[in-house]
């Protein structure tokens, strides 16, 4: 017995949800996406910033883990469920995602997430005709300095301000989350984050603009809290 036992290792790994979850985003084609909008990849790169993106989404669907544990989680899992090979995984850590994080903020992310809606819409049926949108706020804790709102790289950037604090904590910074969803299904079709002393009702001019642009068309009703 002792003998057999020395020759096997048990070595558990988890599936949980996402052979149904990597069902679903092969469907919305999110990894083909990334490959289209993401500049290539510098060849010394192990680890292509779409497929550790792909992760990333995977956990953030499942268990929305912090940066920094998100290598630990994915070592937890069988690698082909999270996309990735052990010696992949190995060489996994917050650096090597933050990069890939980066390599997002530099993309054509409002032409990404325009394609990636419509083809939801299409593929899923989704019914835009009532749309329901509402705001909250996301709470910061700590200066944030560096998030003045002013453009990085050429790109615009909220700002981290104090303002109406859906949370009940005036002292704090935080950022404006605006929602729009689908009344069939609650399906997510438009967000945007603004400053954290943004008004609400300012907003809606531009949201329902955007909106008309992917529907299509303004036969829609639009569903907000002024």
């Amino acid at each position: 017995m002792d003998d057999v036992q020395k020759k096997f290792q048990l070595e558990s790994r988890t599936v949980g949800a996402l052979p149904i979850v990597n069902h679903f985003l092969d469907r919305l084609r999110i990894q083909p996406l990334l490959d289209q909008y993401l500049e290539p990849s510098d060849p010394r790169c192990t680890i292509a910033p779409e497929r550790v993106l792909m992760l990333l989404i995977r956990n953030l669907i499942i268990h929305r883990h912090p940066l920094y544990g998100l290598g630990a989680w994915a070592k937890t899992m069988l690698p082909e469920v999270v996309g990735m090979s052990d010696r992949e995984l190995d060489q996994l850590n917050d650096d090597r995602v933050g990069r890939a994080l980066d390599r997002l903020f530099d993309a054509d992310r409002l032409a990404l997430l325009t394609e990636l809606v419509l083809h939801m819409v299409e593929t899923f049926e989704v019914n835009v005709q009532e749309l329901h949108n509402d705001s909250t706020s996301l709470t910061l804790h700590g200066a944030y300095s560096d998030a003045d709102g002013q453009l990085m790289r050429g790109k615009a950037t909220p700002e981290a301000a104090l303002g109406h604090s859906k949370d009940y904590r005036p002292d704090l910074k935080q950022l404006l989350w605006i929602l729009t969803i689908s009344s069939d299904g609650g399906v997510p079709v438009h967000f945007k984050v603004c400053a954290g002393n943004t008004e609400d009702s300012s907003t809606h001019i531009e949201t329902w603009n955007r909106l008309h642009e992917l529907v299509g068309h303004a036969d829609f009703m639009y569903v907000a809290d002024l």
